[in-house]
């Protein structure tokens, strides 16, 4: 009974790894379909390393190339090194990898930092040190920035200060990431004055707002040079925040500046960012201050139980590779499927010595096989 004891334990282990190399060969099949500058040796040197960086962060090779298919797909030329960040950004913010990859993608494309892994993890560390600290969903706020952050942008507004904005929202309504971007997008095309017929801003809502704001004693424009300009938005908000926070509830003026941003959502969304400014500014400094926050987690995701596991499974899957050919793995892999099945019914017939003897010998020619590659 011991040898077959001994099978029945040891097996569904090579099963699991030999399930995850085919799931691994499939993402490996997909990456060299999006590179297709990629040689044999480059994949197979992707496959290789897959194990250890996956390990670095906690996660299983499959994260690993999950990730990696996502920044193939982004066209990064340093996916390897964008793939480490997608990582430590799943980890900070428990995210999927397509998540995760749409968020770096979206942030790189709206501050054109050149997928800069240096740019991008200050704007990541800075949402992940906020999201910690406060009740933001680092998943919402990653939809939040891939809808609002090119607008943001567009409009002079630094990352940093979009991500406490929006942080900022979503705290204080329990809203999700796409309402909030949405009321980002509407109040900074607002007080940037620019109309945007698909947002449901023309030139009529653009001067019902600047009268409502004059009307607070905050002005859009100023004079520089000698040029009637347009101020910096968040400059501007600050303001009225300020200048909204000293009104009464029943204030008039409260209630037509919002009104006039258009949309019983966004005025909510509006009354939130201006009503907690506060929160705001020290959301904004928890982002300037975010150094090291994704790395912390990533530590912390290594050496968790469930991170040590998956440096073992990692380990295993990474040995059996070494040993075996992707075509030997599929073969061993629907083997050990019937096998297994057997092993439960030869457990109470170990009379049927034959047919363990099979059991045994398929067994060890699957490990001959692997020997012999």
């Amino acid at each position: 009974m011991s040898v077959l004891q001994d099978l029945k334990k040891y097996l569904p282990k090579v099963q699991d790894a030999l399930s995850d190399l085919k799931e691994i060969d499939s993402y490996l099949n997909e990456i060299s379909q999006v590179g297709s500058e990629l040689s044999k040796v480059d994949v197979k040197q992707i496959k290789a390393a897959s194990f250890k960086a996956a390990s670095d962060y906690g996660k299983a090779a499959t994260d690993y190339l999950a990730a990696m298919r996502e920044m193939s797909r982004a066209g990064y030329e340093n996916s390897e090194e964008i793939t480490r960040l997608s990582l430590a950004l799943q980890n900070a913010g428990d995210m999927t990898a397509e998540t995760a990859g749409q968020y770096i993608a979206a942030t790189d494309e709206a501050y054109r930092l050149g997928g800069s892994v240096t740019e991008l993890t200050k704007v990541l560390d800075g949402a992940s040190h906020v999201a910690s600290r406060h009740s933001v969903n680092m998943t919402e706020l990653a939809n939040g920035m891939r809808l609002a952050g090119s607008t943001a942008a567009g409009l002079g507004v630094e990352a940093d200060e979009a991500t406490a904005a929006l942080g900022t929202m979503m705290t204080a309504t329990s809203r999700g990431g796409t309402e909030a971007a949405k009321a980002l997008k509407a109040i900074l095309l607002n007080t940037s004055q620019v109309a945007d017929e698909t947002e449901g801003i023309d030139a009529t809502g653009l001067s019902r707002y600047e009268k409502a704001c004059e009307a607070l004693n905050v002005k859009l424009r100023e004079t520089r040079n000698g040029v009637l300009s347009l101020r910096d938005p968040m400059e501007v908000l600050g303001e009225l925040a300020d200048a909204y926070n000293r009104l009464g509830n029943a204030d008039v003026r409260k209630q037509n500046l919002l009104e006039a941003i258009g949309g019983k959502e966004t005025a909510v969304q509006l009354d939130a960012l201006l009503g907690q400014w506060k929160t705001y500014e020290q959301m904004l400094g928890e982002c300037q201050s975010g150094t090291g926050t994704m790395a912390e987690a990533a530590a912390k995701s290594a050496s968790s139980w469930e991170g040590s596991a998956n440096r073992l499974a990692n380990a295993w899957a990474g040995f059996i590779s070494s040993i075996a050919g992707p075509e030997a793995v599929i073969k061993a892999t629907d083997a050990l499927s019937g096998l297994l099945g057997g092993l439960t019914a030869l457990a109470g017939k170990m009379e049927e010595l034959p047919a363990l003897g099979t059991a045994l010998g398929a067994f060890l020619t699957f490990k001959n096989v692997g020997v012999s590659k």
